[in-house]
């Protein structure tokens, strides 16, 4: 998680030069930079003040960075550091430079920046901003306000930014389809729900279910709990670290392009390309990741069939 300091005061040095200040200057909203990024960032900004004797004087003080920019990566640099000095959520520089926790970063290479947290989103054919707004879970005035649309209009292939948003999975409906398509997808869903069954991944609580800013659902326990899996297959994917908030996670490829996902473990028991069967031990319930609030240590478990996220309870034996 990011961290911003509360305050910058006497005797700090910005970039290459020294300077002395004592004022103190909060820092608390999105879009400031820390102490240590340099008033070359855009950060602070240098102004010529008349002192008490009437000569010229640098005065610095904070800027709120209106535009996104793009940054060099420095020797010693990682996507933490980086997130510390702008102020920023990791998933933020994560999600506009589509990096994940593990991807390389040589020094030199640029990471574009936006001015406070949100995501870049790529408009598609169909979209309007009022649904965007919508399926983000956000206001459409910030999307306005940020953007500069002439007129409010928007084109397919439009790159716009979506402050406060978070990366999510929607699937694109056009507006117009024939009734009879949408019987048969009915019809071909429910058949496959009955020829498709899962056990239960863990014993909990359920503190979140399935829904449209939430494609998964939440049990609840406590820490280590046993995690199983919902069927036989083969890991085919097993790993540490923050992976876009979903922590320490496994995911398990059951053949007909159904896949499992378990998300936020404390400890993982299985490797990529191991064979596993139905209620074999995979994992232990933690809280890794982008975990906060009341759900705590839970497991998140997701259920994808062909490609789309569905509700696991419709599956379980």
């Amino acid at each position: 998680m990011s961290f911003r300091p509360s305050y910058f005061g006497e005797n700090i040095f910005f970039g290459e030069n020294f300077f002395e200040s004592k004022k103190i200057f909060a820092i608390s909203e999105p879009g400031f930079l820390d102490n240590f990024a340099g008033a070359s960032t855009a950060g602070l900004r240098e102004i010529l003040i008349n002192d008490e004797n009437g000569n010229l004087s640098f005065k610095i003080e904070p800027k709120k960075r209106e535009k996104t920019i793009f940054y060099a990566v420095k020797s010693g640099e990682n996507i933490s550091k980086i997130a510390h000095k702008f102020g920023l959520k990791i998933s933020t520089i994560l999600w506009a430079n589509d990096l994940n926790a593990k991807s390389n970063l040589p020094v030199g290479k640029k990471l574009k920046i936006p001015p406070l947290d949100g995501i870049f989103y790529s408009v598609k054919k169909g979209d309007t901003l009022s649904e965007i707004a919508k399926n983000h879970g956000i206001d459409l005035k910030k999307i306005l306000a940020y953007n500069f649309l002439p007129k409010n209009k928007i084109a397919a292939g439009d790159e716009i930014f979506l402050p406060d948003a978070q990366k999510i999975f929607v699937r694109h409906v056009p507006k117009k389809k024939s009734p009879k398509k949408i019987i048969s997808r009915q019809i071909q869903q429910k058949i496959f729900s009955m020829e498709t069954k899962i056990r239960r991944p863990t014993k909990g609580i359920l503190t979140q279910g399935f829904h449209r800013k939430h494609f998964a659902i939440d049990i609840a326990n406590k820490l280590n709990t046993p995690i199983y899996a919902a069927a036989g297959g083969k890991v085919v994917e097993s790993a540490d670290g923050w992976n876009y908030g979903l922590g320490k996670y496994i995911i398990i490829d059951h053949g007909k392009e159904i896949f499992t996902v378990y998300a936020h473990l404390n400890k993982r028991k299985t490797e990529v390309g191991a064979e596993v069967k139905t209620g074999q031990l995979i994992g232990l319930m933690g809280n890794t990741g982008n975990v906060f609030g009341p759900t705590g240590i839970h497991l998140h478990f997701e259920l994808r069939i062909r490609g789309r996220k569905v509700d696991p309870r419709n599956y379980f034996n």
